[in-house]
């Protein structure tokens, strides 16, 4: 299955583009996003590799806000963490990454956790800040507030920021947030099929 999925945000100026791709290899996200944040520009690239079950692999991030930055998360199948090819051992209890400006990175999280309606989870997740590309351990919860005409509800906590309300489709993609709504999202097939 190949998706595109579209979200803006919806306080600042910005968008985000992403084209996600599940095959029996795994699953793949590539994505570029515009936004300004915090009164600064910023245009980021990532790609994010998961495996089939949506346990992370790795991250390659590149970024321009005042500057090219570019960092690189890898998580080996022992669950070792590598930040730019260094051991990060504050990260080993962590079981995916989360990008600050993006609302992609909450997928995998509520793919693998399957939450029925009034189940909670709460992860360890590699938090990482676009604006100071700072990576930190973070506790993420999540909890399934039920099926609406909208979609699946859950409420979100991350450790310092407050709650937030997911809407998010069958799939586990974003609807809608506090910060993001998705103004589109298209299952592409191809024309040779």
């Amino acid at each position: 299955m190949q998706k595109t999925v579209v979200w803006k945000p919806w306080n600042n100026p910005g968008v985000e583009n992403l084209r996600l791709t599940l095959d029996d290899m795994g699953v793949h996200a590539t994505g570029q996003l515009m936004q300004s944040l915090e009164g600064q520009s910023i245009v980021a690239s990532y790609g994010l590799n998961y495996d089939p079950r949506w346990r992370f692999r790795n991250l390659w991030l590149k970024a321009d806000n005042q500057g090219q930055r570019s960092l690189q998360l890898q998580r080996d199948i022992r669950g070792t963490w590598f930040h730019n090819g260094e051991p990060r051992t504050d990260l080993n209890d962590c079981q995916t990454v989360m990008l600050s400006a993006s609302p992609f990175t909450h997928t995998a999280l509520l793919q693998r956790s399957a939450l029925e309606s009034g189940q909670s989870v709460e992860q360890q997740v590699a938090y990482v800040d676009l604006m100071t590309f700072q990576v930190q351990a973070r506790v993420q919860r999540y909890r399934h507030l039920g099926r609406h005409e909208g979609g699946i509800r859950y409420n979100s906590e991350a450790e310092g920021t407050p709650s937030n309300a997911l809407t998010v489709d069958e799939h586990a993609l974003v609807r809608a947030c506090n910060q993001y709504q998705r103004i589109s999202a298209r299952t592409l097939t191809p024309a040779f099929a």
